[in-house]
């Protein structure tokens, strides 16, 4: 053993059955050790055991954390090519690798290893099946490190042993339980538990483009709930003008609207100045007032007096 470790990370890797289902903290520890930690347990699979020897519980053990603290997955990947114990599932992995898929933070890494073995061993059962004995630790391995399967494995297998249980074999706890397996793993359910709570799951990526909730949200919040400007321009805050009835009347006081001097007219769609929103049209020039209609009466009257006035003195004149 590396005279470089301390006490505590010597017995850790010396038994790493222990340590992978022991405190999280005993874990980082092995893993800030460093290069001397990861060889020796690496240790434990270059001890001339025999290539078809079952393996050891510590060799299995040492794989996963090689995997997991280390990124290293050779030894993983020599431990799930060994010769299968599951019965009906010769290609799936040993059994007792698959009792450490549960292992804290070695979701990842041992996901990506025994995906292919998983999904075989599962295919070979549903080809020749023995109804009394379902790979129970198959599929829940499956399902807590949730290996996809393009729904082509899951719903075969379960739809075989949902048969049996239709026949003869109804009642069966162990053919119930793993039909129920099957469904959560085909529904991508994965059973975290408190073992896995060390594991850091990456982050939620961004939506995808034209999704719901895509781009930047607005820095006001009433933004998001304001509604569409109409068509012609007028920005949604524009207070919404009073009846027609009630503006360019004499003597009757009104609010006026943005754009609109006081008293003046009601301005056509469009009309806001600066105050309308993109696209707004410029407000018109209100009208000059209209001369009262007595007043151009009289003018008229006089002006026919003066006439009338004219031709009188010159008949006389004349």
């Amino acid at each position: 053993m590396d005279p470089e470790l301390d006490p505590q990370v010597r017995h850790a890797v010396e038994h790493p059955a222990q340590t992978a289902r022991g405190p999280e903290d005993v874990q980082l520890r092995v893993r800030l050790a460093g290069e001397p930690a990861r060889r020796a347990l690496g240790a434990h699979w270059e001890e001339g055991a025999p290539e078809d020897a079952p393996p050891g519980e510590d060799r299995l053990a040492a794989a996963v954390l090689l995997a997991t603290l280390f990124g290293d997955t050779f030894w993983l990947e020599r431990a799930a090519r060994l010769p299968g114990d599951v019965p009906g599932c010769p290609s799936a992995p040993p059994s007792g690798l698959l009792e450490l898929t549960r292992v804290p933070g070695a979701r990842a890494a041992m996901a990506s290893v025994l995906e292919r073995s998983l999904l075989t061993g599962l295919l070979e059962w549903g080809t020749n099946p023995l109804p009394e004995q379902p790979p129970l630790a198959v599929a829940q391995a499956a399902r807590d490190l949730g290996i996809p399967d393009d729904g082509r494995v899951y719903r075969v297998v379960r739809r075989r042993a949902e048969r049996f249980l239709a026949r003869e074999y109804d009642g069966s706890e162990e053919l119930e339980r793993f039909v129920a397996l099957l469904t959560e793993a085909e529904k991508g359910h994965r059973e975290d538990g408190p073992v896995l709570s060390g594991e850091t799951l990456p982050p939620a990526g961004p939506p995808a483009p034209g999704s719901a909730g895509s781009g930047p949200a607005p820095s006001n919040p009433s933004i998001a709930d304001a509604p569409e400007a109409p068509r012609w321009g007028v920005s949604p805050s524009t207070p919404a003008p009073p009846p027609p009835g009630q503006l360019g009347r004499p003597g009757e006081p009104g609010e006026p609207f943005p754009g609109q001097a006081q008293g003046g007219p009601f301005p056509g769609p469009g009309a806001g100045g600066p105050m309308a929103g993109p696209g707004g049209w410029p407000p018109r020039q209100a009208p000059a007032p209209e001369e009262d209609d007595s007043d151009n009466l009289k003018a008229w009257g006089l002006v026919f007096l003066a006439i009338v006035a004219v031709i009188v003195a010159l008949i006389f004149v004349l």
